[in-house]
């Protein structure tokens, strides 16, 4: 089930992440994310998929903590 990551809320790496549904990020809407390193002011995400990158180096996304529920919307899958 997806949770929305409310603002004071931390990630844990290993998590999954994917962006709620809006006009703003329709582009983003059916990709996942793994948090891969977290920090107290921000946490890095790449794309959760199968496939390798050719050139070795994953897309790395990094997210700050004061940006969640002012300007983006996260939700984490949790089980």
């Amino acid at each position: 089930m997806w949770k929305t990551i409310l603002p004071g809320e931390n990630v844990a790496p290993g998590d999954s992440i994917r962006y709620q549904p809006s006009a703003s990020n329709l582009s983003y809407r059916e990709q996942i994310y793994l948090v891969v390193k977290t920090d107290l002011h921000y946490f890095e995400i790449v794309v959760k998929s199968g496939k390798e990158d050719p050139n070795g180096y994953p897309d790395r996304k990094i997210i700050k903590y004061i940006d969640i529920g002012y300007h983006l919307g996260l939700e984490v899958l949790s089980e």
